[in-house]
């Protein structure tokens, strides 16, 4: 089975959305399925293609299975620059969809919007099911942060992302207030499934265990610097706390950077470090140092559904996390006990959380530890990919025609019982198949036994949800 991936945002360039593709390309591929992946030239976040790539038409990459295609390359900030770079590369894989060969599934990572829409036509040109992962709501994101306001402009973004809603044969999202929010919408009701995110417990294991150094508490942000985030709230906590207190070390780039950059300057925030884009095999030594990790996310109704990447970083490295933030991201450090939450964009209620924690050195032991415990728990990668590779192998699956069949006369009875009994053995010999479920709902219906047949199409259903034809089926057995 064959499975396009069709993304903005691939390694070897460096942030969330590269790590957690990256990792699943590999993971999908390590169970058998063959990915290709279909990118841009790496660029993010400085707008620089990176040596040794230069920006051409196409490229086949000889040691991976990726396509690269042109993009109008640009840094990670300015509105219209952006929406250029995005429908750039939106253009191009549309015209080099060939390079990827035919596929079984076709994945599309949303945002950008663009490229989701792209997905649409792309899917359908290799007359594959696509699969939309919606790792955050575009254009509502970018309305609540203020990027967007025209009137018409927001309309027509609505009118895109429902559209691409509506031609998806699933949608994906990883936390559940995106499910239900995209559940409510007729274009995706009952195509939506959570897949939740995850982390890379190996990455973080053996590091020091938090809590054990004297002096001020080392507080490290890795991650994005951008709007969403608003880290000058980190800056004027860390200032407000002092030296004595707290030292910050920031590492990322984004839209955002230079701005952080220049309220570093005008607090005079000395214990204030900004490293830059850091790769991603240098975060567990940067946790290293680290007492504590920060996570921040602005007051917008929108990330109330956010679960950011950063965050699980931080309890698998076994280090408490400090959030200033609400929603699904507040709930989850409060049950888990693996930190402390500030409200949003609130450097007064921050620099309290970060004194609070500096002055119980034990506590941050205590948290760190069950940050660790509950990324073991419920955030493991393997768990994760394992997800997806049902959700994909199921989206491949071929769609079933329902032929009403005439009922069986008495010269079929015994073929009929004994092709009754092959199909009971091949469902005890393997439970998980939709297949063998669907096909003795075919016979207990020409049997005339709709109660029965309803029952174990409804179970063919649960193993495959993304089988529209098992939902008609269920439908034609109820009446």
């Amino acid at each position: 089975m064959r499975v396009v991936l069709l993304t903005h945002y691939f390694p070897p360039e460096v942030g969330a959305p590269q790590a957690r593709l990256g990792a699943l390309a590999r993971g999908l591929a390590a169970r058998g399925v063959d990915v290709r992946v279909h990118a841009p030239f790496p660029h993010y976040p400085d707008g620089l293609i990176q040596a040794p790539y230069r920006n051409r038409p196409a490229l086949i990459e000889r040691r991976s299975p990726v396509v690269r295609s042109a993009v109008y390359a640009t840094p990670n900030r300015g509105f219209a620059r952006r929406l250029a770079n995005h429908l750039s590369f939106a253009a191009s894989a549309l015209a080099t969809h060939p390079l990827t060969g035919p596929a079984d599934v076709v994945m599309v990572e949303s945002p950008p919007l663009f490229l989701a829409a792209a997905g649409v036509l792309y899917a359908r040109a290799k007359r594959a099911p696509l699969v939309v992962n919606v790792a955050d709501r575009w254009p509502a994101s970018a309305v609540q942060l203020g990027a967007l306001g025209d009137r018409r402009a927001i309309a027509a973004a609505e009118a895109l992302e429902r559209w691409c809603y509506r031609h998806a044969a699933t949608v994906t999202v990883p936390t559940r207030g995106l499910e239900s929010a995209l559940a409510a919408l007729p274009e995706a009701a009952g195509k939506v499934q959570r897949i939740g995110p995850a982390v890379d417990l190996e990455r973080f294991a053996g590091l020091p265990r938090a809590g054990s150094r004297p002096g001020p508490l080392r507080l490290l942000y890795a991650g994005t610097i951008g709007m969403a985030q608003g880290l000058d709230t980190l800056v004027e906590a860390a200032a407000r706390a002092g030296p004595q207190v707290v030292a910050v070390r920031i590492a990322g780039g984004g839209a955002e950077e230079a701005q952080v950059r220049a309220t570093v300057e005008r607090l005079a925030a000395h214990n204030v470090e900004l490293l830059g884009v850091v790769p991603a095999d240098r975060v567990p030594g940067l946790y290293a140092w680290a007492d504590a990790g920060a996570v921040l996310l602005r007051d917008r109704p929108i990330f109330a559904a956010a679960l950011p990447t950063k965050l699980l970083d931080a309890m698998a490295a076994g280090r408490p996390v400090l959030f200033s933030g609400r929603g699904e991201a507040a709930e989850l450090v409060r049950r888990s006990g693996a930190g402390l939450v500030a409200a949003p964009e609130d450097p007064g209620a921050l620099a309290g959380a970060i004194a609070a924690l500096a002055n119980d050195r034990r506590a941050v032991a205590t948290m760190g530890a069950a940050g660790r415990a509950t990324a073991v728990e419920g955030f493991s990668r393997p768990a994760m990919i394992d997800r997806w590779e049902t959700l994909v192998r199921q989206a491949a699956a071929p769609r079933r025609v329902f032929v009403p069949l005439p009922a069986p006369s008495c010269n079929t009875t015994g073929r009929v019982e004994a092709a009754r009994a092959k199909l009971r053995e091949a469902i005890d010999k393997e439970p998980r198949s939709f297949v063998g479920y669907a096909l003795l709902g075919d016979l207990e219906l020409r049997a005339g036994r709709a109660e029965v047949a309803e029952a174990l199409y409804r179970r063919a259903l649960e193993l495959n949800p993304v089988d529209v034809g098992l939902a008609q089926l269920v439908e034609l057995a109820r009446r």
